[in-house]
């Protein structure tokens, strides 16, 4: 157990911010919709931001407008986007320069020995479409410092990696949505935490496994024992005398050079709610569960609810899970294991997992070694909290 010690995966996180109070922000939130001269129609309704706004533009003068419209106006780069964008012989062009550029970029900055991707090719240009050569000209003369991509550029490419993947096709709602839910509560605010665990097979890795969670302000409840640390302090489950928390601080007293920093124990988790929390936007903090299964949870952002986000109702949402690596099967390695066969000698370690096809050409042992041999079905795979 590493809770509190910084470990190397942390590099992913962060910068964090400074200390946020819920509380403070849910009263100053209140506060901007109070109206006042400074906001005489500040609503977070937008029929009447809408409105407002439509009441400003009728205020203003012939010449204001046109003045205003004259400035706004994206005709001449419009125009030339379309042109763009409806010739695919263009479009090609664009998107595979572009494409090299990255290429060539990201191949330059990686210093790793791993087998480099394919490279981009383009077309030589002595053999490309007047169009293209056009349209190539125009770009290189592009004035702007920052139109070009630089080596610097190499600090936001990477390729994708499985946690950047969602196999969600729409958010998942727990709640139940309400066709008569209220107009939203200024009070309420929305948290959006992502949830990371542990990689099975490198502990120094952390995989996206219950992606970007929203939940508004009321507590919330998990299920089975748990402990959660934030900033210090540990909030156990209260299911028994002696919850995670107690146990955890038992452990940092014995243990102190394990946990970096002093922790307290606070309320129950059940009886804590978002508003009284003050945390760090992207600071790591941790939850334990089942034992010793640690999980890592970000607070990504705090607003407050929005009318096109769903009713407060349908809350909360999960907007992002990362696909799971299931393990395979450790007689064929090729499809997934779906029972955990325990004290099979025939198996040289137990336990060891297997699918069905390897357990059943494998065939039953000898009945002098059955009453030792325990198959455990492995539960399939759902989405949420795992061990």
């Amino acid at each position: 157990m590493n809770i509190g010690s910084k470990q190397p995966h942390e590099s992913r996180f962060g910068p964090s911010s400074a200390i946020v109070s819920i509380s403070d922000f849910l009263q100053s939130a209140e506060q901007l919709h109070q109206p006042s001269d400074d906001f005489p129609a500040f609503s977070t309704n937008s029929s009447s931001l809408r409105g407002s706004v439509g009441e400003a533009w009728g205020s203003l003068s012939p010449q204001q407008k046109q003045g205003i419209e004259a400035e706004c106006r994206v005709d001449d780069i419009q125009s030339s986007l379309h042109d763009i964008i409806t010739d695919p012989r263009l479009m090609s062009h664009v998107i595979k320069t572009h494409e090299a550029s990255v290429h060539a970029i990201y191949e330059t900055a990686d210093s790793s020995s791993k087998r480099k991707r394919r490279r981009v090719t383009l077309a030589d240009p002595a053999k490309e479409h007047s169009a293209i050569a056009t349209l190539r000209n125009q770009m290189d003369a592009v004035q702007l410092a920052s139109w070009p991509l630089t080596i610097n550029s190499a600090l936001f490419i990477r390729p994708p990696r499985q946690s950047d993947h969602n196999c969600l096709v729409r958010p998942k709602q727990l709640g139940s949505p309400s066709a008569s839910d209220p107009d939203p509560d200024p009070k309420q605010a929305l948290i959006f935490v992502t949830i990371y665990t542990p990689m099975t097979w490198g502990h120094k890795l952390v995989v996206d496994q219950y992606g970007h969670t929203s939940w508004r302000n009321p507590a919330t409840r998990f299920s089975g024992s748990a402990v959660i640390c934030i900033e210090g302090t540990v909030y156990g489950d209260g299911l028994s005398e002696e919850d995670y928390s107690d146990k955890l601080l038992k452990f940092h007293h014995l243990n102190p050079h394990q946990i970096n920093q002093t922790l307290v124990k606070g309320t129950s988790m059940h009886d804590t709610t978002f508003s009284s929390l003050s945390l760090r936007l992207h600071q790591p903090y941790w939850l334990l569960h089942l034992g010793d299964c640690e999980h890592f949870f970000v607070v990504e952002e705090i607003r407050l609810h929005h009318p096109r986000d769903p009713p407060i109702s349908a809350f909360p949402l999960t907007t992002q899970i990362t696909p799971p690596l299931l393990d395979l099967c450790r007689a064929c390695n090729k499809v997934p294991a779906v029972y955990s066969i325990v004290g099979d000698i025939r198996l040289g370690e137990s336990p060891f997992v297997m699918c069905a096809t390897c357990w059943r050409w494998l065939g039953p042992p000898r009945e002098s070694e059955a009453h030792n041999v325990t198959v455990v079905p492995l539960p399939k795979y759902e989405f949420g909290w795992g061990g």
